[in-house]
């Protein structure tokens, strides 16, 4: 009677472990299978899945529209302005550029009385050199909507332009006046300065640092001589000094030499004939003869020329072109001749 619930009680336990045995056997294999017939996840295809998911839920996510200003990378055309301005590249030529806008232009047209046919765009160059004097003038035309223009000047001589329309008839309108510029030398100055400041020794060694003791004013001035005129004989300083005490002067030479060209345009025609040069009106003589004198500056120019007949069915046109070219070299000073 004793020993029976024990072997039952064994055998309850046996069959509870067998049971437990087979569904952990059972689940094993079904983990198994599980896995056998999923495929493979790289560790490179787990990271495409994860962009490929953030990418998605930021489509899926609005964004916000910043709007950025667009500038324009180029420059204006133009800034609205009438004007017209020189500069001096060297002593040869002048550098002008200008301005001028179409309602501005339209509006002196109106008070020329004029069409767009009648009139001439032009600059017209007025060398201011000479002052109390008559400025000379001359005129370029200027042609396919230009917008600069270098001009052919004389060294050391003074300008201004005007830009405007010249009619055929001969008269002027100014749009834009330019500023005044002076051209510079081409070659030495002439002009030597006879006036040369004296030393004040005292008041420079003073500004250096003071009087050293033990030494007067007079002692040091002959020691800043006595340096100064050692650089001098050394080398090391420049010109010749005769006195310390005094300044130096250089004579003034009173020589001087110039030369200017002038061209003389002549011709002849009907004395009833209509004759222009660069859209000008000419003066005929009785004869029909008419003489015109340029100044000439160094540079290249075209004279347009044009004649009609007084019933206006023939017209004849002859266009000279005179260049100049003048060389100016440095003064020759000879040595060892003394006036």
């Amino acid at each position: 009677m004793a020993l029976f619930p024990r072997k039952k009680k064994n055998d309850l336990e046996e069959k509870a472990a067998a049971n437990k045995r087979r569904l952990l056997a059972m689940s094993a294999a079904a983990r198994a299978q599980e896995k056998s017939s999923a495929p493979a996840r790289s560790s490179k295809t787990e990271d495409s899945a994860d962009a490929s998911a953030s990418k998605h839920a930021l489509k899926a996510r609005p964004l916000l529209k910043a709007e950025v200003p667009q500038r324009s990378q180029e420059l204006p055309d133009n800034y609205g302005d009438n004007q017209i301005y020189l500069l001096v590249r060297d002593p040869y030529w002048i550098y002008a550029y200008w301005e001028i806008q179409d309602d501005h232009q339209r509006y002196h047209l109106k008070k020329l009385g004029g069409s767009w046919e009648s009139v001439t765009s032009v600059l017209r160059v007025y060398d201011t050199t000479e002052v109390g004097k008559p400025h000379p003038v001359s005129d370029i035309l200027l042609q396919n909507l230009v917008k600069c223009w270098y001009l052919n000047t004389q060294p050391n001589h003074s300008y201004f332009v005007e830009i405007g329309l010249l009619h055929r008839n001969g008269r002027f309108i100014c749009l834009a006046r330019s500023n005044h510029v002076t051209m510079p030398r081409s070659g030495m100055s002439e002009i030597i300065d006879d006036q040369w400041m004296s030393i004040d020794f005292d008041k420079m060694y003073a500004l250096s640092g003071g009087f050293q003791v033990g030494k007067s004013s007079e002692e040091l001035r002959n020691l800043m001589e006595e340096r100064f005129r050692n650089a001098i004989t050394s080398g090391s300083g420049v010109g010749a000094v005769s006195s310390m005490s005094s300044p130096v002067k250089i004579k003034q030479r009173g020589f001087r030499f110039w030369l200017e060209c002038e061209l003389i345009i002549y011709g002849g025609t009907e004395p009833d004939a209509k004759v222009t040069m660069q859209k000008r009106p000419v003066q005929l003589r009785p004869d029909g003869t008419f003489t015109l004198r340029y100044g000439l500056p160094d540079g290249k120019f075209i004279f347009d020329c044009h004649a009609e007949s007084s019933d206006g069915v023939e017209e004849r046109v002859i266009t000279p072109i005179v260049s100049r070219n003048t060389e100016r070299p440095t003064p020759v000073i000879k040595a060892g001749k003394h006036p």
